[in-house]
């Protein structure tokens, strides 16, 4: 009896020692030596932030795409009228059409008009007509801090091509700065040069 619980002690020792012996061995054969973890990684904090409330995407436009829009048609219409005329066109008429257009500034209002003197005469010996159309490049000033009452404004690169029909026909392109205004509830032409020549975007009523 007592060599068999002898046996049975030692049989379980055996067992013991082989488990303890099992246990080390596979912390030994883990990574770099370190134990094993089945704890879940925390997770990564270096990821990229979320883009902050206020980034530039949510500022306003400084003239809404409609707005700019119904700029740039004045624009055109202002440089067609300016180039468009026939030897019959009424004078008075034709002028109080083109300054329509415009703010009424003094110096835009002296650039509105026919050709005078011996040009028109010349004109109208030749039986002349001559079309215009604008093409508008690209805009360079676009303003919406009002300063003197000059309100919102756009300033666009256009380039004209007016063909005269005299005793030949004729074509030049000329290309200019232009400037509409928010006037009154409307856009309105307040300066006109010659492209390079002056400031860009500066309006003759401020």
């Amino acid at each position: 009896m007592e060599r068999r619980r002898a046996v049975i002690i030692a049989a379980a020792l055996i067992a013991l020692a082989a488990f303890v012996g099992l246990a080390v061995a596979l912390n030994r054969s883990s990574p770099e030596g370190k134990k094993n973890d089945t704890t879940a990684p925390a997770p990564d904090t270096t990821s990229e932030p979320s883009t902050p409330a206020g980034t530039v995407d949510s500022v306003p436009a400084v003239v809404e795409p409609q707005e700019l829009a119904a700029a740039h048609t004045v624009m055109r219409e202002y440089l067609t009228t300016l180039g468009t005329y026939t030897y019959r066109t009424d004078a008075a008429a034709w002028t109080a059409k083109a300054r329509e257009l415009t703010d009424g500034s003094p110096a835009i209002v002296d650039q509105t008009t026919l050709p005078t003197g011996r040009a028109w005469a010349e004109c109208e010996r030749t039986k002349c007509s001559s079309t215009a159309t604008a093409d508008l490049k690209r805009d360079t000033v676009i303003s919406n801090a009002p300063v003197d009452g000059a309100g919102r404004s756009v300033t666009t690169l256009a380039s004209t091509t007016v063909r005269l029909h005299q005793e030949e026909e004729t074509s030049q392109s000329t290309d200019f700065q232009i400037t509409a205004t928010y006037t009154k509830g409307e856009w309105k032409i307040s300066g006109l040069q010659l492209a390079g020549v002056g400031d860009a975007g500066t309006t003759e009523n401020s």
